[in-house]
């Protein structure tokens, strides 16, 4: 059976075009997160809201997750392959700041 770490790199292949596009846009790994936690929350609030009395809106979870997983791989690739990952000083200070 093919584990998740055997797809990673054909997965990750796929998607350096995107992530080229995105790097030379000006787009950065931070914002990517960013995105991907405000559109999970707004998915949690409507899951709330509207979830109980239609159930068919939980039918977007298997989807958004698969979009998520995606998005977590393009804010990785960002931040390794185009040199956005902070370096442990700046973690260091982060944590000092309660950031």
């Amino acid at each position: 059976m093919i584990s998740i770490y055997q797809l990673k790199p054909r997965f990750q292949a796929l998607l350096r075009p995107l992530v080229s596009k995105l790097a030379a846009a000006g787009v950065t790994a931070n914002m990517i997160t960013c995105l991907a936690m405000a559109i999970s929350i707004a998915l949690g609030v409507v899951l709330v809201v509207f979830g109980a009395g239609q159930r068919t809106w939980f039918l977007a979870l298997p989807i958004w997750m698969f979009a998520r997983m995606a998005l977590n791989a393009i804010d990785g690739m960002l931040a390794r392959e185009f040199g956005q990952s902070i370096d442990r000083r700046e973690r260091h200070a982060c944590r000092q700041q309660g950031l």
